[in-house]
């Protein structure tokens, strides 16, 4: 299918245009300005494997913040239910809910991260096995557990949703407990470089893997485990490197 970039840079500054909108999502959190421009743009909210908006991958981003952006969630391929081992074996308990563990991270494979002051914990590439593993060790860096892993077929298939991506900055604003979003500018970047060069930018520590299994805190499910899907992000400033082509809106 023809990528139509003339499309979604015309939708977004019609979007632009309406200054700032209300929040389509009941609270503001993670992926709610994303979720509220899809609104705008017509897309369903989904979860799938497949381009949000004429193959386009649709990301949000707060303006002047050089946070790190997800490119796509993966649960390991090993053990089974990798983020329930990782979570039971690796977590702590609790501050509220000590009878509950949560188990947060930012791993890269070109360095250790400590985590919890209990563990060393990264990334490793092995491209034998074609594998990425979460490799956990102790102070010393005795490795103690290397049984998570993702095979390079499951991070490929996760990762044809970059094909076309599209960057969307916003600002914020909150008024009588409602936030409110302005869609400022955005960046659209075509013709993915490769599967291969995704492997590399885990290796150097380009890309990232973040654990999110926590507790909601609030609303009905409060006090109950959550999983907000462990992700592999960049840093917004080096999203060029996945792609050939990139326009600024």
């Amino acid at each position: 299918m023809k990528v139509n970039t003339k499309k979604i840079i015309n939708e977004f500054n019609r979007i632009k245009e309406l200054g700032f909108v209300k929040n389509t999502k009941p609270n503001h959190g993670d992926g709610t300005a994303g979720n509220t421009f899809e609104t705008y743009l017509g897309v369903k909210e989904n979860n799938l494997k497949d381009p949000d908006f004429e193959e386009f991958e649709v990301k949000t981003k707060k303006s002047l913040s050089g946070s790190w952006t997800t490119l796509f969630s993966k649960k390991p391929d090993h053990p089974e239910d990798g983020d329930s081992y990782m979570r039971e074996n690796w977590g702590i308990a609790d501050s509220e809910y000590p009878k509950l563990k949560v188990f947060r991270t930012s791993l890269h494979a070109n360095r250790w991260s400590l985590v919890y002051k209990k563990y060393k914990i990264k990334l490793a590439v092995n491209r034998e096995k074609e594998q990425v593993s979460i490799v956990l060790a102790n102070l010393k860096e005795e490795v103690k557990d290397n049984e998570v892993y993702w095979n390079f077929s499951q991070i490929h298939e996760g990762i044809k949703k970059l094909k076309n991506t599209f960057i969307v900055n916003y600002d914020v604003k909150e008024e009588a407990n409602i936030f409110y979003y302005k869609y400022t500018n955005a960046i659209v970047f075509l013709d993915y470089i490769g599967e291969n060069n995704f492997i590399d930018l885990i290796e150097n520590g380009t890309v990232r893997y973040d654990n999110r299994l926590g507790i909601y805190r609030t609303g009905e499910k409060k006090g109950n485990l959550h999983n907000h899907g462990g992700g592999f992000r960049i840093n917004a400033k080096n999203l060029d490197k996945l792609f050939a082509t990139k326009i600024e809106i």
